[in-house]
């Protein structure tokens, strides 16, 4: 026999063979069950079947829509990062917006410390497409729950730069599974 030919008939007497002793345990079938079920249960009971999940996310998958009902508005840059700092609410006064510019101003909801955080950009979409009369209203949502509304306008016009701002919204001590953001002129 060729070196080939003995590994293959070497591979069927093997299969045969064992063919043959599971035939015999599984005539004993109470006997095989119970023997199964005992080596189940010692490796459960010895942690041979455990599995451990990390608790550390490097990436969350989050689905967000926008709904800008402007034309002239664009949101973009949408991230999701953690609170270092304890930071008081601004632009949440409908009496006061916060003007937008083109360094982006900050408005947010009050964020605490360790708090998750949504941010975003909500800016001009070209050069002086916002008039110095615009003011808009910015509602964002978390699995359909209102996060807050902050105000903005562009009471100082700079037509040569877009202006905008950057959004920030505490979403408390979790991430939601959606994430909605409505701009809408007032």
């Amino acid at each position: 026999l060729e070196a080939g030919e003995y590994h293959v008939r070497l591979y069927v007497e093997l299969t045969e063979v064992f063919g043959r002793m599971m035939l015999d345990k599984i005539r004993n079938l109470p006997l095989f069950v119970l023997i199964i079920f005992g080596f189940i249960i010692v490796a459960s009971a010895s942690g041979v079947a455990t599995l451990t999940i990390s608790t550390t996310t490097t990436q969350v998958d989050l689905s967000a829509e926008n709904f800008v009902l402007d034309p002239d508005t664009n949101v973009a840059n949408t991230s999701i990062s953690m609170s270092g700092l304890v930071v008081a609410a601004n632009g949440d006064n409908q009496g006061s917006p916060v003007d937008a510019d083109t360094g982006l101003v900050t408005v947010n909801t009050a964020l605490d410390q360790g708090d998750f955080v949504y941010q975003f950009t909500v800016q001009e979409v070209a050069n002086a497409s916002w008039d110095s009369a615009r003011r808009y209203r910015i509602e964002t949502f978390a699995d359909g729950l209102s996060l807050g509304t902050l105000y903005i306008d562009n009471s100082t016009d700079n037509a040569a730069s877009i202006e905008g701002v950057t959004v920030r919204m505490s979403l408390g001590s979790g991430v939601p599974d959606s994430m909605t953001v409505k701009v809408d002129r007032f």
